[in-house]
């Protein structure tokens, strides 16, 4: 509800003070959400400025800082500027993230075997007023190259890795994005962090519970562990990414 960060959104997206003046943002009492309302006949600043105080709204959730997305809003570019066809994929797919942020981490290739079930998608549409199921399996005829590139980003206390799948053709299939605590990308921890593991990862190996099924957890309270004694709190990715299931 912070009026200059509403205006600095309105002004990034291409409303004027004419345009603001026929929408109002106000808070319902008694619940953390806000309503935007449209006044007058004018549509567009209502349909501009609810699109983008969604996108803030959901960012800030995740955990991005207001200066991280003040610079997004301040530093976007048209996809279509950007000459980096990785970026430009980023870039298309997430709107309110500032590409100069990104650094590149790792690259690659994944080979699909031939006759083998690569992926398998449902979805579901309305047709005449019922729900149709489309399921879609793709199994390729010939083995298929597919590139890969991950990228991370630095915001406060959580980085976030991109990592970005390609199809065969080059188009892309997907983008997963994770977070991580942001000490793992800091120099000042990055030894330390590695001591720690290799540690953990030797203990873990001598009483014969490393690599079964859910020792990660085990891996990231021991390590969680290791790091307060030496004066570090660090969070565990089940921590900073709660709505993923890991084993």
């Amino acid at each position: 509800m912070d009026t200059n960060t509403i205006h600095f959104i309105a002004k990034s997206s291409g409303l004027t003070d004419e345009d603001l003046a026929t929408v109002r943002v106000a808070q319902e009492p008694g619940y953390s959400w806000v309503q935007v309302y449209q006044l007058g006949n004018s549509e567009r600043a209502f349909k501009v400025l609810s699109d983008q105080l969604r996108n803030y709204a959901r960012a800030r959730e995740e955990g991005h800082t207001r200066a991280f997305l003040l610079a997004a809003l301040t530093n976007r570019a048209a996809p279509s500027t950007i000459v980096d066809g990785d970026l430009r994929a980023i870039a298309t797919n997430r709107a309110l993230l500032p590409v100069s942020w990104l650094k590149k981490a790792e690259s690659g290739t994944r080979t699909n075997k031939a006759g083998q079930v690569v992926s398998h998608k449902v979805s579901t549409t309305f047709v005449n007023g019922r729900t149709v199921t489309n399921e879609t399996t793709h199994i390729p005829q010939v083995e298929e190259v597919c590139r890969w590139v991950s990228y991370t980003l630095v915001d406060g206390e959580i980085a976030w890795r991109y990592f970005v799948q390609f199809k065969a053709d080059g188009a892309l299939d997907y983008i997963h994005d994770s977070k991580y605590d942001a000490k793992e990308y800091d120099p000042k921890y990055q030894k330390m962090i590695k001591d720690v593991e290799d540690e953990v990862r030797g203990e873990m190996k001598r009483d014969g519970s490393f690599g079964r099924f859910g020792s990660v957890h085990t891996f990231w309270h021991l390590k969680k562990e290791k790091l307060r004694v030496r004066g570090v709190e660090w969070r565990s990715p089940s921590e900073v990414n709660p709505n993923t299931n890991y084993d």
